[in-house]
């Protein structure tokens, strides 16, 4: 019972922090939002018996991502401010309902099957060590990825406070 009751209420938490994300008009503010998502949906894994895979969404993305996204947001001032009027209402419902059709379609036509009677097990020691010898490389290009969004983010700031161009 006590299950059920922590999953309706991080469950609530999940979306009311992503229907934040959505809606708000200040980007600062919809990246505190994400970090709340994430943090939800960590206590969705932790609650669903895979700590480790909510330990991970804690350190990866309310952690490392968020955060460089804020620090990114901060660096570009121009994000800061709040926008116009928004015109585009009627597309983006169209888009949406087109998407959320999709996505049912999909949910009923997939054959699903039953869960299995043995649960599919693994360490943390696996897990590492496929992560550190046959996901290495793509390890790091994420971590390049990442330092070249810092660094031009850094270049775009500069830029704006009327340094050297």
């Amino acid at each position: 019972m006590s299950e059920a009751i922590a999953f309706y209420v991080l469950a609530g938490v999940v979306l009311a922090s992503a229907w934040s994300v959505v809606r708000n008009e200040n980007l600062f503010h919809a990246g505190l939002s994400l970090i709340i998502c994430f943090v939800g949906v960590a206590g969705l894994y932790i609650n669903l018996q895979a700590p480790f895979l909510g330990a991970m969404q804690v350190l990866i993305y309310a952690g490392a991502i968020a955060v460089l996204l804020l620090f990114g947001f901060m660096l570009t001032h121009d994000l800061m401010k709040q926008k116009g009027e928004r015109t585009q209402h009627l597309a983006g419902m169209l888009v949406s309902l087109t998407l959320a059709a999709v996505l049912v379609a999909v949910i009923v036509g997939t054959g699903w099957y039953p869960a299995g009677t043995n649960p599919v097990t693994f360490g943390v020691e696996s897990l590492a060590r496929a992560y550190m010898t046959r996901y290495l490389l793509p390890f790091e290009a994420v971590a390049l990825l990442l330092f070249a969004a810092m660094a031009g983010a850094l270049v775009i700031s500069r830029k704006e406070e009327g340094g050297r161009e």
